[in-house]
């Protein structure tokens, strides 16, 4: 239980490993979990020590997930929803904040710790539900969740951070290009702007000074 508790809060995935720090960046990403050490390895640190402790950690929609087939072999994962990403089954690692409620049709049930609606008949949404539930945690609010990342995403992107391709970064980007296209919010400050590239405003009538 441990092993899978440090799996689930573990922040080194995809990053680069220490040990191998030589090779190119792609063949050391840190991909794998060791059970026996707790830690995060990647490709040539299994290949070094051919265990059967590892497990491969995969990333969709900026989340982590593992195989089902892969996960099975060290843990019971019975009522966690299952997802088909590139014709595998797969689940999350972790639960994802959920800001508002999903539009349209909801899900066949709700994960019984953090009420996200799910798609199949399954009482936890990730594989960290299910371990907060065999811990006695009764509910996990999603809208709580995501308070706090909304507030670093505004902080970084002060600073000038944010990886680009991540959601922020696109929420951002979509931003600017609305302001870009809906000029309505600076006329304001336009209309104070006399600069030789002014253009003069249609339906103005110009008259001239009297004598």
């Amino acid at each position: 239980m441990t092993e899978l508790l440090d799996l689930t809060q573990c922040e080194d995935f995809f990053g680069h490993c220490p040990v191998h720090a030589a090779h190119p960046p792609r063949e050391c990403q840190l991909n794998f979990f060791d059970l026996s050490t707790h830690t995060a390895c990647c490709a040539l640190c299994v290949a070094a020590q051919p265990l059967d402790t590892y497990i491969q950690v995969r990333r969709s929609s900026y989340h982590d997930v593992v195989k089902v087939q892969d996960i099975s072999r060290f843990a019971d994962i019975s009522g966690v929803q299952g997802y088909t990403i590139n014709s595998s089954k797969v689940i999350f690692l972790r639960r994802r904040p959920q800001p508002r409620p999903p539009k349209g049709a909801v899900g066949a049930s709700l994960c019984t710790v953090c009420s996200r609606h799910l798609q199949d008949v399954s009482l936890f949404c990730s594989l960290q539900c299910k371990l907060d539930a065999a811990a006695g945690v009764k509910h996990v609010s999603l809208r709580a969740l995501a308070a706090p990342a909304a507030g670093h995403t505004h902080s970084s992107g002060s600073s000038g951070g944010g990886a680009p391709g991540t959601p922020s970064h696109l929420a951002q980007s979509q931003r600017a290009v609305a302001d870009a296209f809906n000029p309505a919010s600076d006329s304001d400050g336009m209309a104070d702007f006399h600069g030789p590239a002014a253009k003069r405003r249609k339906g103005c009538p110009h008259r001239a000074p009297s004598e």
